[in-house]
């Protein structure tokens, strides 16, 4: 771990850190509008993604049995249901979550199977690892997922951290699996993967890295009408406890690892918004640690 840096420090840190990401992003990606085409994925037409900055991801631990570590189950219980009459308003569909602790010798990472919409829906997929690679993931419907903005690494681990790709348009089926390749087969790695119903577009990225000693608050994204907002924290701390993070602003969590050892620790939330707005998010957590924190607007259109 790094040395403890004063309140001023870290926030000029991450000021810093936030207009060269962005600026480094912008460049990359060879447009002026901060945005990106997300090409077709599940059969249907691809969609504008704003981009995010960078950050870095935290460990998994071996299992006892040195067997793969079946998910969790929510925190938070089951998701909400969408609301009466929400028609064509983006909303919670399937979702799974899934993880390997470091030492379970694997070449993939598949979260359990879900039964998904046959047509309609987006799916997003974010993925934490020991070992940072850009390896899309894939699933045996047929999709092609896009990645995101870029993998991030943790400051605080620079070998490690998380990405995020979707799937507009995706085909749906009964037993729908997503698998994360392991570059390092015994690599600590967890994967997490949310069904939108009636998703349309990703119609804002958003990712920031806020170090310990601060507020765990997003960056914000904006809507221009009813969506579903999808927020993931991915929590920096060591491997000896477990741990706890709760959001805020009406923000539900739907799925999440939080166990003690060397594992991948993440949340995440879920919020069904009725209108356009900018939104964003705050994160609570125990033992206290800083946050790669991604936020996604999905919307019809």
């Amino acid at each position: 771990m790094n040395e403890p840096f004063d309140s001023a420090a870290l926030a000029l840190l991450n000021e810093r850190r936030d207009l060269l990401r962005h600026m480094g992003v912008l460049a990359a990606a060879g447009v002026a509008s901060g945005t990106a085409t997300l090409t077709a994925c599940g059969g249907g037409s691809g969609g504008q993604a704003p981009l995010a900055a960078s950050g870095t991801a935290a460990p998994a631990p071996p299992s006892s049995t040195g067997a793969a570590t079946p998910a969790p189950a929510s925190a938070a219980g089951p998701a909400p249901a969408p609301a009466a009459g929400a028609g064509t308003v983006p909303a919670l569909g399937a979702h799974a979550l899934n993880f390997n602790r470091d030492g379970v010798a694997s070449s993939s990472l598949s979260a359990p199977a879900m039964t998904t919409r046959t047509s309609g829906s987006t799916l997003l997929a974010c993925v934490g690892r020991g070992v940072l690679a850009s390896v899309a993931p894939t699933d045996n419907a047929g999709n092609a997922f896009v990645q995101l903005d870029v993998p991030h690494t943790y400051t605080l681990f620079p070998n490690s951290g998380t990405g995020l790709y979707a799937c507009e348009k995706a085909q749906g089926i009964a037993g729908h699996v997503v698998t994360a390749a392991k570059p390092k087969v015994t690599d600590e790695t967890t994967l997490s993967v949310i069904e939108i119903v009636n998703g349309g577009s990703v119609r804002e990225v958003r990712w920031r890295e806020v170090l310990s000693g601060q507020p765990l608050t997003s960056a914000s994204v904006t809507t221009t009408g009813p969506a579903l907002l999808v927020a993931w924290w991915w929590g920096d701390a060591g491997v000896d406890q477990d741990k706890t993070a709760v959001p805020n602003n009406g923000f539900t969590v739907v799925d999440s690892v939080l166990s003690s050892g060397a594992l991948v620790q993440a949340a995440v939330a879920i919020r069904q918004v009725g209108a356009a707005g900018s939104y964003n998010v705050t994160w609570v957590s125990t033992p206290q640690q800083g946050a790669q924190l991604w936020l996604v607007a999905v919307q019809t259109a």
